[in-house]
């Protein structure tokens, strides 16, 4: 595998866009959509046979995952970009044979292939996930003519590592312990 470098700055329309992916994909999300269009269809189909509190309620019901959440998961994505330094500065990776690196200022963290639990591709993206809600956000606007070589090395490299075991001395020499 050869060894990219590049420099990332995460803009709020990116972080969006993982949110709201995040969001809807998951099963309260779609929960969230069902009941919303639900409460549309039925205040639509029952208007006339409602009063006015229980149309209020529905149509209030329905605007709730359908235009009030993504409104708020934009507002979010705006506050944290503005406000999280190691969101809003630059960001260093280095992604080779170990795993992912990434940098800012002297601080660094590494992120070893096997510690990857999935990777999702999107048009422009691919999310690298590290737990349930932690994930490295690569977009092209970032990696630039790299993207399609980083996507096919992030994937050969965690379909490598997907059954590996590291042994408790490698964990314990991450963690600060000694091989003895």
């Amino acid at each position: 595998m050869t060894e990219l470098n590049f420099d990332a700055k995460l803009s709020a329309g990116e972080l969006y866009a993982f949110s709201m992916r995040h969001t809807y994909r998951s099963m309260s999300g779609i929960f969230g959509l069902i009941i919303s269009f639900a409460s549309l269809i039925i205040c639509a189909v029952r208007f006339e046979y409602l009063d006015r509190t229980a149309v209020m309620a529905l149509i209030i019901i329905g605007l709730i995952f359908t235009v009030v959440q993504p409104v708020m998961l934009w507002s979010k994505a705006k506050a944290q970009v503005r406000k999280n330094k190691s969101i809003n500065d630059t960001l260093h990776y280095t992604i080779n044979d170990d795993g992912i690196t990434v940098s800012q200022g002297e601080q660094e963290a590494k992120v070893k292939w096997y510690e990857i639990r999935k990777t999702v591709v999107v048009k422009d993206a691919i999310y690298v996930y590290m737990s349930p809600v932690r994930a490295f956000i690569f977009t092209k606007k970032q990696c630039g003519e790299s993207f399609s070589e980083l996507v096919r090395n992030i994937q050969e490299k965690v379909k490598q590592y997907k059954d590996y075991e590291p042994e408790e001395s490698e964990t314990e020499d991450e963690n600060g312990g000694t091989d003895e």
